[in-house]
C-alpha cells in the first residue's frame, strides 16, 4: 500500500496531481464564514430583542439553543481544519492516500457537531412555535410541537450513536489502512437515509405554523410579510434536498472525498438556516429601531458639524437639537403602521373562538 499514492486510480486520459491538486477550499472557507457570521448576527440581535428592547426573561427555547450554538460552531471549525489543510472538493485520483485518514477524521467530528446541532436547534424552533401559536385553545397545535422536538432528538441521538458505533475498530472510519477494519453500517446508505429523515423534519417545522399564521387578525399584507419571516425555513429545506442528491451520488460513486464535500457545506447551511428560523421573528422591529436611532444620531451629528461651520452660537443649536429630537407624528402612513402596528412574533392571544387569533407585546 502506497500512502503516497492516490486514494483512486485517475480516469483514462487523466493525470493525477497529489502536489498541488485543483479544489474548493477558497469557497468552503468563505460560504462557512458567511454562514457563521449571519447565524451569530441573529442571535446577538434575538438577545438584543429579548433582553433589552423588548425586557423580557429568557424562554425555553433560547436556553436549549445554546448547546446547539456551540456545537454549530465547533462544526465549522472542522470545516476549516479540512479547507487549511487536506481540502475540500479534491477528487479521489488527487488525494494522497496519507492524507485521507485527517480527511474523515474532521468530517467525521463535523458530522457529529452536525447531529448534536440538529437535536437543539430544531427542538428550540420547536419549542418557540409552541410558544408563540399554542396559548388558549391550540392545545393540540401545543401538543404536536413538544412531540415533534422529542422525536427529533430521539431521532439524531439514534443516528449519532449509529454512526459512532458504524465502524470497528472506531478509527476504521477514518483510517482505512487499518487491518482488518470493517464497517456494520453502510456509510453511504446511512447517510441518505439521514438527509431523507432529516427533510421531513424540515418540512413539518416549515409547515406547522403556516395555518395559524394565515388566520392572524391582520391585512393580508401584514400575514404575508409575517409568512415570509418563517419561509426562512426554506433554506433549511433547499439544504435537505440537496444533501439528498448528493448523497445518491455518494451511493452510487465511490470518490468519496469529493462528494463529501458539498454535504459538508449544506449541513452548514442547513443549521444557520435552522438558526435564522429560530432568531428571525424577534429581530424585525428592535432592528428597526436600531437603523432608525442610526439614522438620527447621523443626522444630529451633520446638523451639529454644519451649525458649528456657520457661526451658530451654542444656545441657538441646541434649540435646532432639542426641535430635530422631539418625535413628530410621520406623514409616512407605512410609518405609522411601523410603529403602532409592527408585528411582535413573541406571544399569541386569542378573543372569542380559536380562529381569531391576535399579536401583542410581551
Amino acid at each position: 500500500m502506497d500512502l503516497d499514492g492516490p486514494v483512486l486510480p485517475p480516469p483514462d486520459g487523466v493525470e493525477s496531481n497529489l502536489d498541488n491538486p485543483p479544489n474548493g477550499n477558497a469557497l468552503v472557507i468563505g460560504l462557512t464564514s458567511f454562514f457563521l457570521s449571519i447565524a451569530l448576527i441573529f442571535i446577538v440581535l434575538r438577545i438584543y430583542a429579548k433582553t433589552i428592547y423588548l425586557k423580557n426573561k429568557p424562554d425555553l427555547g433560547d436556553y436549549v439553543i445554546l448547546p446547539g450554538i456551540g456545537t454549530y460552531i465547533a462544526g465549522c471549525i472542522f470545516c476549516y481544519r479540512v479547507a487549511l489543510t487536506s481540502g475540500f472538493f479534491v477528487h479521489g485520483w488527487d488525494f494522497r492516500l496519507r492524507d485521507q485518514s485527517w480527511f474523515y477524521y474532521n468530517l467525521f467530528l463535523g458530522t457529529q457537531m452536525y447531529l448534536a446541532s440538529m437535536i437543539f436547534v430544531k427542538s428550540a424552533i420547536l419549542l418557540e412555535w409552541a410558544r408563540i401559536f399554542g396559548p388558549g385553545s391550540r392545545s393540540a397545535f401545543r401538543l404536536t410541537c413538544y412531540v415533534l422536538a422529542v422525536l427529533n432528538a430521539i431521532y439524531y441521538t439514534i443516528n449519532i450513536s449509529l454512526e459512532v458505533t458504524s465502524c470497528r475498530p472506531r478509527a476504521f472510519y477514518w483510517d482505512k489502512t487499518i487491518p482488518g477494519g470493517r464497517c456494520v453500517y453502510n456509510g453511504p446508505a446511512l447517510s441518505l437515509t439521514s438527509a431523507l429523515i432529516n427533510l421531513l423534519f424540515d418540512l413539518a417545522i416549515l409547515l406547522l405554523p403556516q395555518g395559524i399564521i394565515w388566520r392572524l387578525n391582520m391585512s393580508r399584507r401584514k400575514r404575508v410579510g409575517v409568512s415570509a419571516v418563517f419561509i426562512v425555513g426554506l433554506g433549511a429545506c433547499t439544504s435537505a434536498i440537496l444533501r439528498i442528491v448528493f448523497g445518491v451520488a455518494y451511493v452510487t460513486n465511490n470518490d468519496y472525498t469529493y462528494l463529501l464535500s458539498p454535504q459538508s457545506i449544506l449541513c452548514i447551511a442547513e443549521v444557520t438556516a435552522g438558526i435564522l428560523v429560530f432568531a428571525a421573528p424577534a429581530t424585525p422591529k428592535p432592528v428597526v429601531y436600531l437603523v432608525k436611532q442610526a439614522g438620527s444620531s447621523v443626522d444630529r451629528l451633520l446638523r451639529s458639524t454644519r451649525g458649528s461651520a456657520s457661526g451658530v452660537d451654542s444656545g441657538t443649536e441646541r434649540s435646532e437639537k432639542d426641535l430635530y429630537s422631539r418625535k413628530k407624528p410621520s406623514s409616512n402612513p407605512y410609518d405609522r403602521d411601523l410603529e403602532t402596528d409592527t408585528l411582535q412574533l413573541t406571544k399569541l392571544s386569542t378573543s372569542g373562538d380559536s380562529n381569531r387569533v391576535t399579536m401583542k407585546d410581551v
